[in-house]
């Protein structure tokens, strides 16, 4: 299958470009343009590059798409991406990309990365998008440039920066358990200096897809967003720049507990500083300096309620500081060089840690973008990153692209190393589990810990000696992208884009010794080997002046390489589920790993009529069957009722501008057919429904 789209779509081009009359169609001046030649990214080489150039899988949502769509938090404009999916579990929404599970995407503000991810995820409707200019997406991994978390792929939120003079705005959008978003956003801007400042609100009653359970599916919260941004020109050649933001929640928890109701609050803190010079010492040569400080806090305390005796209580503290020098170096017109050095120091403290743990880490990295020929565009580069627990990694990276048919036929392929260091839950935790009984240890805690527990005589079997354990090392993948855009005429974008991922040294928990209670003792290891590859495809054209449509696809293939070995070995049996005998289990069978979906894809089709300030959208977003649990006990999916069945969204959004523009009234309507699967989809609460309003001014004529 995976060789037959594949080769499809390397065909269609060469035919459809010996049909195309290059010249015939003109690109209009509304918002719905597809190729935008003065748009630049910046994400996926740190220099900023024409996005039809990018020898690597990139991709731009700009701000005014999303404010186009009526959507306001990452997690919601993230789910109608092309290759993109939104995992939920019980600590938020994560981010899936090529596969990878959310803890392998790094996400960024400005180039700054968040920290605060329990059990891997980070809550992507943490961040407003009310304030975004637009989103960069990377795929494949990145870490020659951002180290550790970039292994499948970056995901940068780019803030506005205010235009010349005086400017403002206020946001709000109502509806569907009484969920509100409220914003409002200043600027200021002339030759030497730019400011602007920003406000969110947003709110929720919160949903239950089971009421009959007692427990809330998203319990009641409010948060609040404040962030600034300032830019100083001292002089010709010196920039000052600092952003600051902070985040914070506030959560209202109940549910049963044996019967028993406890309820408690919680709350969540978020907390972004960075200074930042940029200096131009000739036309040639550039320097920065960037510091940057993140606190992640999290905090809960949960009671009975009918005696208020303490159930819970438990915090999370993270620290992240780094200091970090680039220089860029334009050698010639076809030679530009960019280097860089930093130091990073982390600790966490938490209730599930016997003591404030730290790392510190230093890194340098160095990369080349080179046109040895007009259409030739090569860069090279890697990163060194020195840890104060796992040992070192290198991280290299190659990429390429060759321009055909005056530019509008770019193909691209890359090839890179990317890696994930073990976190501080991998080697630090310390917890067990008060109902149930079983414990859990890091790596780093595994010798004292088991000691203790045998000290204590809780422990019946040794299954692996503590001593025989191998240091934890960072996991790693090399990846390879091969792919095309395509760009007959002004009004069609055509990306097609093949990964394959082989990925080794993957940590996992596994048993190492039985309690006198008969429940686990549990630590982590690198145990197994994955690979993941597919391919995905995305078609925009825009069509009669004021209708856009796009449409994209991704195939999927995740495996588990021992799984698949095994297999072709006929060692894999299952269960039939009417007869209950044993099957063999063949590669047809094997459904990959879990949560995955073999197909995903997407189509939305626009209307936007600029005289009457008219927008209109509708989208479909389907998620293939993916593999949910393991019904026969063999440890893979292999069984139909093993999957949660494929589903599609539709979601729709009605815009119309007032009083010059500057008046915006929109309603939006997200799974408008009211799909639900309480019992495997966590984060589809049904139809919503929101109507918003917007107002923005700005003022153009202010003295420098």
């Amino acid at each position: 299958m995976l060789k037959f789209i594949f080769c499809l779509v390397l065909l269609i081009p060469s035919l459809a470009n010996a049909q195309v009359n290059t010249d015939s169609v003109s690109a209009g001046t509304d918002s719905v343009k597809i190729n935008q030649l003065k748009e630049v990214v910046v994400t996926a080489t740190q220099t900023e590059k024409n996005p039809m150039q990018v020898p690597l899988p990139v991709s731009q949502i700009s701000g005014q798409e999303i404010r186009n769509r009526g959507l306001v938090r990452l997690n919601e404009i993230l789910a109608e991406q092309t290759g993109l999916a939104v995992l939920p579990d019980a600590h938020g929404q994560g981010v899936q990309m090529q596969g990878f599970s959310p803890d392998y995407t790094m996400i960024m503000i400005d180039g700054l990365p968040l920290i605060g991810r329990t059990t891997g995820i980070l809550e992507l409707s943490r961040i407003t998008t009310n304030n975004v200019d637009k989103i960069e997406i990377v795929k494949g991994p990145v870490s020659s440039l951002y180290g550790s978390e970039a292994m499948a792929g970056v995901i940068n939120i780019i803030t506005a920066t205010p235009q010349p003079g005086v400017s403002g705005s206020f946001s709000s959008r109502y509806g569907t358990n009484n969920t509100a978003d409220l914003s409002l956003s200043a600027g200021y801007g002339n030759e030497k200096l730019t400011a602007s400042g920003f406000v969110n609100r947003y709110s929720s009653s919160g949903y239950s897809l089971q009421p009959q359970s007692g427990s809330p599916t998203v319990s009641p919260f409010y948060g609040y967003t404040l962030s600034g941004k300032m830019a100083y020109k001292l002089g010709r050649n010196t920039d000052l720049n600092l952003s600051i933001r902070n985040y914070n929640n506030n959560q209202t928890d109940r549910y049963l507990v044996d019967s028993r109701q406890v309820s408690g609050d919680g709350s969540e803190k978020d907390f972004n500083l960075s200074p930042s010079v940029i200096h131009r010492f000739s036309e040639k040569l550039t320097g920065t300096l960037r510091l940057y400080r993140s606190t992640y806090r999290t905090q809960s305390a949960l009671n009975y309620t009918d005696d208020h005796t303490l159930y819970d209580e438990s915090y999370f503290n993270q620290d992240f500081n780094r200091a970090e020098i680039q220089g860029d170096y334009k050698l010639n017109r076809t030679l530009r060089l960019t280097s860089g050095v930093g130091g990073q120091y982390e600790q966490v403290e938490a209730t599930r840690y016997d003591q404030k743990e730290s790392f510190t880490s230093g890194y340098l990295y160095a990369q080349a973008d080179w046109y040895p020929l007009k259409k030739l565009n090569v860069i090279a580069g890697g990163r060194y990153d020195a840890h104060s627990v796992y040992k070192s990694q290198f991280s290299p990276k190659l990429a390429a692209s060759y321009s055909l048919f005056s530019n509008k036929f770019v193909i691209l392929a890359s090839a890179g190393k990317g890696y994930k260091a073990p976190d501080f839950r991998q080697l630090y935790l310390d917890f067990t589990n008060a109902v149930v009984g079983y414990t859990v240890f890091g790596y780093e805690q595994v010798k004292p810990g088991i000691a203790r527990l045998q000290q204590d005589g809780q422990i019946q079997t040794i299954l692996v000696d503590p001593a025989s354990l191998n240091k934890l090392n960072a996991e790693s993948s090399t990846a390879y992208n091969f792919g095309y855009r395509y760009s007959p005429f002004k009004n069609l974008m055509w990306t097609v884009n093949a990964f394959r991922n082989n990925i080794s040294d993957l940590i996992d928990s596994e048993p190492i010794a039985i309690k006198t209670n008969g429940q686990s003792v549990y630590s982590y290891s690198n145990i197994y080997k994955v690979y993941t590859r597919g391919i995905e495809t995305e078609v925009n054209y825009r069509f009669f002046k004021n209708w856009a449509a796009a449409g994209g696809f991704q195939y999927l293939e995740a495996y588990d390489e021992s799984v698949v070995d095994k297999i072709r070995q006929k060692q894999v049996f299952g269960t039939d589920p009417q007869t209950r005998e044993a099957v063999r289990v063949t590669m047809s069978d094997y459904g990959g790993l879990l949560n995955r979906s073999k197909y995903m894809a997407n189509v939305r089709l626009t209307y936007q009529e600029n005289k009457y300030g008219l927008t209109a959208s509708l989208r479909a977003i389907y998620r293939g069957r993916y593999g949910f649990s393991d019904a026969d006990g063999n440890g893979i999916v292999n069984r139909d009722d093993e999957y949660v069945k494929g589903y599609t969204l539709f979601n729709a959004s009605v815009s119309k501008l007032l009083f010059k523009k500057r008046l915006c009234a929109q309603l939006t309507a997200e799974n408008l057919f009211d799909y639900k699967a309480p019992l495997t989809i966590s984060n589809l609460p049904g139809r919503l429904l929101y109507a918003g309003i917007s107002y923005h001014f700005s003022k153009n004529n202010v003295n420098n």
